[in-house]
């Protein structure tokens, strides 16, 4: 809006000449295209002139009469609330014509052209002779309905984000480059303890101890160098107390590219910290009793081991002394004996021969603990069909299958396991001598994520499943003695032997129709080459 008319200079020879009637075209054409509506009154107020966009916003035609002050009502003429009736002697164009140069009043248009109405600004200036008298007035209209509904949508969309920041439940900070507090939302302002307004204006580092100031100086510098991030960030609330924070935040700059401060978004982490702060003293005290308790274990295992093989040396010169005097009882007096006191020397000697048997077991099982581990690759499959063959050598009168997959190696100490699958086939060829044809099976099958697991598996005497736990106790047996010969130490001693190559051992079977002891050495996939047995029921 930039017009300022006032009194007319002289006319000069051009002033003369443009206003020649063949130059009113030119006039006419200039005043159509400006981009402002432009209205002329005469002295009395009665417009003389409106050009076709003033006549547009108006809502007149060009061959609306021209109206004299009074009847300026009928234009519907408003106040800018679009209500109030603007009174014809407050006019802009009647206060321009008092001599008033009136600039920027918004007003409003509703009439039967325009019936949805229409928001307007005029520029009003008087028109003057050369004598400095008035001769009139000229208006200047503007369209301002695009500008205020930009303006509206701005407003809408202000509030709209004002709305969302405000109840965010998450803190929202804004800095200046001195980092002085420019905008804090109502949720960070509660998260701290404060009121918005006693946050606004005050420096970041007041709302920190002195380790959080030093980080809290690092990280501004990091925004000097426009680099975002996101990090845990502790505060201090008013009244003193700690809260952790997971901070993200980001530079901004002005128009000419320099730092002009940062934003943060703020959430509340206190409780997840505590949590982790609890959960990590847990976890030193469960590590520190762990620790505790395994040095107690191993000072027991140790204790039980001396003492084992401590009871089993003492026991052995007693137990020769029986077993001496009982061969010679039999060998000098056997005559001296009837039947009943050559039985009961039976059973001595048997006794005598079992409490070996033990006592070997005992000594077996606690060298296992003592003894160091000596890992490499092993080929279980030889060291089972080696043992096969000594077995079918001991009775060859037999007749067994044995189904051994080629193949198997795996990372462990050799005398070790070769002792596990001396226990487990011993077993299996101990426990189905009542067979014609007995079948004994080694091999692996895959478990889940590659994990192998290798089975020995037979078809003969079994057991019940409802004593499975006594399996690998020492001493356990599940049959008798007089079914079937044994200590009760081997399961024992193969259990412990796969807890060393950190396995497991575990045992399925039926009565009266076979067994499966399956177990695993580290957990390690196949090596190349192997090609698993992928089936390991008790019976199929």
């Amino acid at each position: 809006m930039s017009a300022t008319a006032h009194s007319f200079p002289a006319v000069d020879p051009l002033d003369a000449e443009l206003s020649l009637v063949q130059h009113r075209a030119l006039i006419q054409a200039l005043l159509q295209n400006i981009s402002e509506g432009i209205t002329i009154a005469d002295v009395t107020g009665r417009f003389v002139y409106a050009s076709p966009l003033c006549a547009w916003l108006l809502g007149v035609t060009p061959s609306t009469p021209a109206a004299a002050p009074p009847s300026w009502s009928e234009y519907g003429i408003f106040h800018s609330d679009g209500h109030t009736p603007f009174p014809a002697e407050q006019m802009p164009i009647w206060r321009a014509l008092k001599g008033e140069d009136v600039r920027d009043v918004d007003m409003f248009v509703r009439n039967e052209n325009v019936p949805q109405g229409r928001h307007i600004r005029c520029h009003c200036a008087p028109l003057r002779d050369d004598q400095e008298r008035i001769i009139g007035g000229m208006v200047l209209i503007k369209d301002m309905d695009k500008e205020r509904q930009r303006d509206e949508e701005k407003r809408r969309t202000e509030r709209r984000f004002q709305l969302l920041v405000e109840i965010a439940r998450e803190g929202i900070w804004t800095i200046d480059a001195e980092a002085r507090t420019t905008y804090v939302n109502r949720f960070m302002a509660e998260m701290l303890g404060y009121s918005v307004e006693e946050m606004i204006g005050r420096p970041l580092f007041s709302f920190m101890d002195e380790e959080g100031q030093r980080l809290a100086q690092e990280s501004i510098q990091r925004r000097y160098q426009g680099i975002s991030e996101v990090m845990d960030f502790k505060f201090q609330r008013k009244d003193g107390t700690a809260i952790w924070t997971n901070m993200s935040t980001s530079p901004f700059h002005d128009e000419q590219g320099r730092y002009a401060g940062a934003l943060a978004t703020i959430a509340d982490i206190t409780a997840r910290r505590n949590a982790e702060e609890q959960a990590r003293k847990l976890n030193a005290e469960l590590e520190r009793r762990i620790a505790e308790r395994t040095l107690q274990l191993e000072f027991s295992n140790r204790e039980l081991e001396a003492f084992a093989y401590s009871v089993a040396h003492d026991l052995r010169a007693p137990l020769r002394s029986l077993s001496s005097f009982s061969d010679a009882l039999a060998e000098d007096c056997a005559a001296s004996l009837d039947e009943q006191g050559l039985d009961y020397l039976r059973r001595i000697r048997g006794g005598a021969q079992r409490m070996a048997e033990l006592i070997d077991g005992i000594l077996a099982l606690s060298r296992i603990s003592r003894t160091a581990l000596v890992a490499i690759q092993c080929d279980l499959s030889s060291m089972a069909r080696a043992i096969a063959e000594q077995l079918q050598d001991q009775q060859p009168e037999r007749t067994v299958r044995f189904t051994l997959q080629p193949g198997l190696v795996d990372h462990g100490d050799p005398r070790l396991l070769r002792s596990v699958l001396e226990n487990l086939l011993g077993n299996a060829w101990k426990f189905t001598r009542d067979r014609p044809v007995a079948e004994i099976e080694l091999g692996v099958k895959l478990e889940g994520e590659g994990v192998r697991t290798y089975f020995v598996k037979d078809n003969g005497a079994g057991f019940n499943m409802a004593y499975q736990q006594k399996l690998f106790g020492v001493f356990q047996r599940l049959h008798a003695q007089a079914e079937f010969e044994g200590n009760g130490v081997g399961l024992a001693t193969v259990q412990r032997i796969i807890r060393r190559h950190g396995g497991r051992i575990w045992g399925e079977g039926k009565p009266g129709q076979g067994a499966c002891f399956s177990f695993t050495l580290n957990e390690m996939p196949l090596p190349p080459g192997t090609t698993p047995i992928t089936r390991c029921p008790v019976h199929e």
